[in-house]
């Protein structure tokens, strides 16, 4: 009886294997021309380049990464320049922002010298400086009228704020929550914190001489209270003029700071 010949082997790799191999080459491929495409990061770049900086190499890395850049076209090669205008208008904003600080511990000791440090609150934030006018300093109940010792308070600030002619100046007024009833020449608590504004900022143009193009007033009524409306020493807290003095610092276009 005939031996049975055994099965030949296949030599080499399965043929998966091989389909395998060809899918992995054509995504390799496809990765390093999405690579290719890719946007250049011109900083990191020249921070792996400064790292070689002592290799024998680094010339021609140099002259690569020259040609790649410039052949990338302009937006690459002015993205240092980018970060250094926003790195300016980071300086900018904190030095406008000390000069905030210093101007606020200022005035404190101002108003300690002139003894008006319990009549008038100081405030600081990044954006601006707020002179909070206790309520009864500058108006009587219900009334736009500044009030004849009101004049000497707001004089004492004017002194103060003239060294500082490069600083906008924004006045707002409010109030409490409680109704105007029958008044003849205010409608309602907006009405009446509008015309406080405008009288504060009146004496600072028309008086004391400030340029009227640093100065705005803007009357919030009963809408932005500091504290609840519950209590009359609360609704007295609420009833209020503020000078908030503006940090000369802009922002360009592109930022937003509200203030």
């Amino acid at each position: 009886m005939a031996k049975r010949k055994a099965p030949e082997e296949k030599k080499g790799l399965d043929e998966w294997m091989g389909t395998y191999g060809d899918m992995v080459t054509l995504l390799l491929c496809f990765f390093v021309l999405l690579f290719s495409m890719a946007t250049i990061d011109a900083a990191k770049f020249a921070q792996v380049a400064a790292s070689f900086s002592s290799s024998s190499k680094i010339t021609i890395m140099e002259s690569a990464s020259t040609s790649i850049l410039d052949a990338l076209g302009n937006g690459i090669v002015q993205m240092p320049e980018a970060k250094g205008e926003a790195k300016e208008e980071n300086e900018k904003r904190e030095e406008a922002t000390e000069e905030l600080v210093k101007m606020a511990s200022d005035f404190k000791t101002y108003f300690a010298q002139q003894n008006l440090q319990d009549k008038i609150e100081v405030e600081q934030n990044e954006q601006y400086i707020t002179l909070n006018f206790k309520d009864g300093i500058l108006f009587d109940s219900a009334k736009a009228e500044l009030k004849q010792e009101a004049l000497g308070a707001l004089e004492i600030v004017a002194n103060e704020l003239a060294k500082y002619p490069e600083n906008d100046i924004k006045i707002e007024g409010h109030a409490d929550n409680q109704p105007l009833r029958n008044h003849s020449l205010y409608r309602n608590n907006w009405d009446l914190s509008a015309a406080r504004a405008i009288s504060v900022a009146m004496y600072f143009t028309d008086t004391k001489g400030f340029s009227p193009e640093r100065i705005s007033a803007e009357g919030f009524g009963e809408y932005r209270p500091k504290v609840s409306n519950d209590t009359p020493e609360n609704r007295s807290i609420n009833r209020r003029v503020e000078i908030k003095i503006l940090s000369k610092y802009k922002p360009n276009e592109n930022e937003n700071i509200n203030s």
